[in-house]
């Protein structure tokens, strides 16, 4: 996927301010008499930033938010992720009482519905949603998660969600939803640097019980927290799936034209491609870093998830575009499901993420110009509204 990488939109933007001016020019080198400037990297200021934030006795989150549209520090990522799913406090003297009466809470729901004991007692829907999880859990590429640990933990979250959540019960692609909350919780529990390493992991027996069961708790709150705004996606006949998908093709149509034009004509229907990516939050598509880069975004403004993940994926198809256009249906079919994960620079979805930004403030405008003629579509718990 890689093309030439450009300065992207975030790395222009940290190095402005106010209305576009550039930051103060500081000479080559400096008078002998004169103290020498060390530029600050703006990452590492960003983190100096978010650091301070997280010190204080009680969190300003809205300037997290604020921040995390440029990505958030690896260390710092599970806490910040409690703190914008609302699982975790923002005062500082109720986090450890909240987070242990919650995890006990998990804990005291999967006893009543999961311990050997109980099992006799499981219906046959609840027997089948085993059954399907159990078959799912195996089917993905990364190691540590064919580790029968991890798929433990992974099917007692799982199941407990689905007793909880009857409505919708279990559906397959929720177990891809809950890898990212387990590998960012992960992370302060092993000695990793790098996120992309977690994916060569073979085992967590270096991790104690007990942590094991604050990330196993933390999973379930945050992923039961992340699905209830997008409970239609999963509900039957999954209709918050098909108006995504709708809303995906409205703002291709607004903003390639051309590419629009290419998969009418070779009468290309998008739940043939773009299914799995609504479907699993683009978690099958991206490495495990590159998926942490994205959910940054997401999960800053969890109530407005399904709006993010419209441009994201609109954002995407624009980027493929120059590989989409010469393909018929089948071999565009066959691309678009064989993306490689690990094909594509940081760079690339530095750009994409801008691009995204940019199609949701131009569809804005758009809207706002037309919206007296009485033909909008808006997409369900969230604020995408879109000209049919």
């Amino acid at each position: 996927m890689s093309k030439t990488p450009r300065t992207s939109f975030f790395e222009r933007f940290r190095t402005r301010s106010g209305h576009g001016n550039q930051l103060p020019q500081y000479p080559a080198s400096a008078p002998t008499n004169s103290p020498v400037y060390t530029p600050v990297d703006p990452n590492e200021k960003r983190e100096m930033m978010i650091e301070n934030l997280l010190s204080q006795n009680v969190i300003d989150v809205e300037k997290i938010r604020n921040m995390a549209w440029a990505g958030i520090p690896d260390r710092f990522r599970a806490e910040i992720w409690r703190l914008f799913l609302d699982y975790q406090p923002v005062n500082k003297n109720l986090s450890e009482t909240t987070l242990t009466h919650k995890r006990n809470d998990y804990f005291d729901c999967l006893e009543r519905v999961y311990s050997e004991s109980q099992r006799h007692l499981w219906t046959n829907a609840q027997k089948s949603t085993i059954s399907q999880i159990d078959r799912d859990l195996p089917r993905t590429k990364i190691i540590l998660l064919r580790n029968k640990k991890v798929q433990d933990l992974f099917e007692r979250v799982l199941f407990v969600w689905s007793v909880r959540h009857p409505a919708s019960g279990y559906v397959q692609g929720m177990n891809d939803l809950l890898q990212p909350f387990f590998f960012a919780f992960l992370i302060p529990h092993h000695q990793i640097k790098d996120p992309s390493q977690l994916e060569k992991l073979e085992n967590i027996d270096d991790i104690s019980e007990e942590a094991l069961k604050e990330i196993e708790a933390d999973c379930f709150w945050c992923f039961s927290k992340l699905l209830d705004g997008l409970q239609d996606l999963y509900t039957k006949d999954q209709p918050g799936l098909y108006k995504i998908l709708d809303n995906i093709q409205l703002v291709i149509d607004k903003v390639n034209p051309e590419l629009a034009q290419h998969i009418a004509a070779e009468e290309i229907q998008y739940q043939e491609f773009a299914f799995r990516w609504v479907n699993c939050l683009l978690v099958r598509e991206f490495s495990v870093s590159i998926i942490f880069r994205i959910w940054d975004n997401y999960l800053s403004h969890h109530n407005r998830i399904a709006t993010s993940h419209v441009y994201m994926c609109a954002a995407l198809m624009d980027a493929m575009a120059y590989k989409l256009m010469p393909l018929n249906h089948a071999e565009f079919i066959i691309l678009m499901q064989a993306i490689d994960p690990n094909g594509w620079h940081p760079q690339e979805i530095e750009d994409m993420l801008a691009q995204a930004y940019v199609f949701e403030k131009s569809m804005a405008s758009a809207n706002s110009s037309s919206a007296s003629a009485g033909n909008l579509r808006s997409l369900s718990q969230s604020n995408l509204v879109v000209e049919k």
